[in-house]
């Protein structure tokens, strides 16, 4: 009999050989390694409540492991409870047993039996996790720019190197980025104070007047194995509040071009190509007919819809931009049964109310669309012209589109 349960700290070395099998990347090899990723792990689930581990065992034999996450999530105009999946895992002696889609469905399971109506995860594989229902993110944009090509401002005053004594003020500015932000994670200053015990990460910051209201986390690594004095600046995460503290902080990285070879940047923001001066990678590729190859692009962080019901309940108060419509929206999900049913939204100057009858046009979609759809990843235009929805009366697709489109698309900066 197989049973998923939380892993005790007795079988954290068990956990260790499976983590360090399926992730040979991850460079846990000697005994030294081992201990430190224990420590490491061990010291998150004293410090960070947020996060569990749980495994999969037969006959007291630990065959699949995974980390379970409690997020809070900016969905839209609400904060809510999100489930968050990670450190997927199986022992290479039970590959190809179902051990990972078990796994997968209890951590279903377990956030559907606390209310949690989403849940979110890094894909090992995008198509393994769109056939459980999983829709895609904003994609991951990785820029490689000169320093000499970003813009220098006036000046760089209120930029200085942040240590561990400045987490409560960089939190704080995290948080108010949070209380603006559609997809960003709630942080904690357990996730600060585990940037700054990595020797390898810098964070400089603006303040002015003691208040932080951006900062910048990076480090260098080689350009070249043959010459040490070329390098480049890795960005880890980049946050401001307005065009100074920007201005400042890539002033910052611009002035850095007598030393540095490439700044390179992975970020889900979609237009950012607008702001170096030239924005091409430096390769020369190009695309036909004529397209300069500015950056490369990946799929990253999916969501899923795991009750549609109760996610507009938890969605209440949000305005769907003005419109009023009575709306069916019969979901596909074969993975989640309680979710593979229809729901009627009533949508009235904006707002949702859910109603058992009426409605004046029905659409359907599979889950993984309708998870990309509410978040705002992709609208519902773009969904109809693909064929991967449909709607019983074309009259209202405009309205349609219109209630699902957000200002902006989701970020998220939280690795998990």
């Amino acid at each position: 009999m197989r049973i998923v349960k939380r892993i005790p700290r007795k079988d954290l070395d068990d956990f260790t050989t499976i983590i360090a099998n399926a992730y040979p990347g991850m460079r846990i090899v000697s005994e030294e390694d081992r201990k430190t990723f224990k420590k490491r792990i061990a010291d998150r689930l004293k410090n960070d409540s947020r996060m569990n581990l749980y495994g999969l065992y037969r006959k007291k034999r630990l065959l699949g492991v995974m980390a379970l996450y409690d997020f809070c999530m900016k969905l839209l105009s609400v904060k809510t409870t999100v489930g968050g999946v990670g450190l997927v895992a199986v022992d290479l002696l039970h590959k190809k047993e179902k051990v990972c889609k078990e796994m997968i469905a209890f951590f279903h399971d377990y956030y559907l039996k606390k209310k949690v109506c989403m849940t979110a995860l890094y894909p090992f594989r995008p198509d393994f996790y769109k056939r459980m229902g999983y829709g895609y993110g904003t994609k991951m944009n990785q820029y490689i720019i000169k320093p000499s090509n970003l813009p220098k401002g006036r000046s760089k005053r209120h930029i200085r190197f942040l240590n561990k004594k400045d987490v409560n003020r960089i939190l704080t500015c995290y948080e108010r980025h949070f209380n603006r932000t559609h997809g960003l994670m709630q942080r904690i200053r357990y996730d600060f104070n585990s940037v700054f015990n990595d020797p390898e990460i810098k964070i400089i910051g603006y303040e002015d007047k003691k208040r932080i209201s951006g900062y910048l986390i990076f480090g260098f690594r080689p350009a070249r194995a043959d010459n040490f004095i070329l390098n480049d600046i890795q960005i880890y995460e980049l946050i401001y509040e307005d065009q100074k503290v920007l201005s400042e902080l890539l002033t910052f990285l611009q002035t850095q071009a007598d030393q540095i070879n490439n700044i390179i940047y992975d970020t889900q923001d979609d237009n950012f190509h607008y702001l170096p001066i030239d924005p091409r990678d430096g390769s020369d590729d190009m695309m036909r007919p004529v397209g300069h190859v500015t950056n490369k692009q990946g799929i990253g962080i999916m969501y899923r819809v795991a009750d549609t019901r109760g996610l507009f309940k938890v969605l209440k108060s949000h305005n769907f931009n003005g419109q009023n419509l009575r709306l069916k929206i019969s979901i596909r999900d074969t993975f989640l049964a309680s979710n593979n049913r229809p729901v009627i939204v009533h949508f009235v100057n904006g707002k949702p109310n859910l109603k058992r009858s009426n409605y004046d046009c029905e659409i359907k979609l599979d889950v993984a669309e309708f998870s990309s759809l509410i978040m705002g990843v992709v609208n519902f235009n773009s969904l109809f012209r693909y064929g991967l929805a449909t709607t019983s009366n074309l009259k209202y697709l405009k309205t349609i589109n219109k209630i699902f489109v957000t200002d902006e698309k989701p970020i998220c900066l939280t690795a998990f």
